[in-house]
């Protein structure tokens, strides 16, 4: 398995790169495809620092802050804009995830995303974006767009844990 759920992957917005789709594909060697497969080696690999909270945040920009949990105003305007995207389309949120790392340290944050997203079929990593695992080709539930307002299918997939129904 390459590398995957390491703390140098974990961007300062609570992102966890080792579970990112572009991350995944150029990590696993999937060939780059234009408007298909994008590659992306991290934010903290590019020297990114965060792509969605770095330039807003002045902490984070002088490096006074690794993580925004480490910030009195966590959540921020941005980290909550794109926490409510992520957990509206992704299921998954950056602020529970600041909370995780806070809490318990980076070593159970980073055993709770490998269970979280380990693919039923092979063991490696099931990407947070598509429900892909890019080692096996496994492929779970993908979210259905929805005009304005994106939600999963009732019975989606949710990485290592039990189905749940969404309503609109």
């Amino acid at each position: 398995m390459a590398k995957a759920l390491t703390p140098d992957l974990i961007a300062p917005c609570g992102m966890n790169c080792g579970v990112c789709k572009a991350y995944l594909a150029y990590s696993r060697g999937v060939p780059y495809k234009k408007g298909e497969t994008s590659h992306c080696t991290g934010c903290l690999a590019r020297n990114k620092n965060c792509a969605f909270i770095k330039r807003g945040c002045e902490k984070i920009r002088k490096k006074q802050i690794r993580f925004c949990h480490q910030c009195p105003d966590m959540p921020c305007q941005k980290l909550a804009k794109i926490d409510k995207h992520y957990s509206a389309r992704y299921g998954m949120s950056m602020v529970e995830n600041q909370k995780t790392m806070q809490q318990k340290g980076m070593d159970e944050f980073l055993k709770s995303q490998a269970e979280k997203y380990r693919c039923p079929s092979c063991g490696d990593v099931v990407s947070v974006h598509d429900g892909k695992c890019y080692a096996c080709g496994y492929q779970g539930e993908k979210p259905i767009k929805k005009v304005g307002k994106p939600q999963w299918n009732k019975a989606r997939w949710i990485p290592n844990q039990k189905k749940t129904n969404y309503s609109a």
